[in-house]
């Protein structure tokens, strides 16, 4: 007789799955990481490999920021509403949000880690010469932890409210402003030679951001899953 799945087994196989959706359409994650690219180049077509450490690290949050919502602006797997009629009865709410949460935290990690390279080949790494440059990208995985953890359950409400892009933009800028603030003046203490332990207490606050929001998803989501 068949075992019912486990929490865990019903979020990895909603994470596979999406991952193999959008491996087998490959223009989605082709698209972002193009914008991705692009916008870097337009950055250093337009600063040159010298930028001043405040332009560096603003421009980097900046196009991460635009990464991101460009990333949950178009609709998941499982969007369609006769997958959503199947996934109702079969899986939990809070198993979707949070395979829904790791799916996009893979998406922005890859795109951030190419946005981050493409910095440093572009723009140049003068800046963040040594172990500034790992202390950096650690911020900026930390980062899109947050914002993934962020938009993802932002995007999944918006979806059950009926609402578009529109209503992501209105409801995530005010709750992104925090993530960078921190973000940005972690990455200025590094540039200006501040020692990492002094300012590490910024990934800290990042990554209780990100356990904040999934915990806030976690809580709200299941009232909306069954409207």
């Amino acid at each position: 007789m068949r075992q019912p799945m486990s929490a865990l087994s019903h979020i990895r196989f909603l994470l596979n799955h999406a991952i193999r959706v959008e491996l087998r359409n490959r223009h989605g994650i082709a698209g972002l990481l193009v914008f991705a690219v692009a916008a870097v180049y337009t950055c250093y077509q337009a600063t040159g490999t010298h930028a001043e450490k405040e332009s560096w690290n603003a421009l980097a949050w900046v196009v991460l920021l635009f990464a991101g919502f460009n990333a949950v602006s178009k609709p998941w797997a499982d969007d369609d509403e006769g997958v959503r009629s199947f996934l109702l009865h079969t899986v939990k709410p809070q198993h979707w949000l949070l395979a829904r949460m790791m799916y996009y935290m893979l998406l922005l990690g890859t795109v951030s880690t190419v946005t981050f390279v493409a910095f440093l080949l572009f723009l140049g790494m003068d800046h963040l010469d040594g172990w500034k440059a790992v202390h950096y990208y650690a911020g900026v995985i930390l980062t899109s932890t947050a914002l993934a953890s962020l938009l993802a359950m932002i995007q999944a409400l918006a979806s059950r409210a009926g609402g578009g892009f529109s209503l992501i933009a209105v409801l995530g800028l005010p709750l992104i402003i925090p993530v960078i603030l921190v973000s940005t003046r972690y990455g200025s203490d590094l540039m200006r030679g501040i020692e990492f332990g002094d300012t590490a207490h910024h990934l800290l606050f990042l990554a209780t951001l990100s356990a904040g929001f999934s915990t806030l998803g976690y809580i709200l989501f299941p009232y909306l899953w069954r409207d």
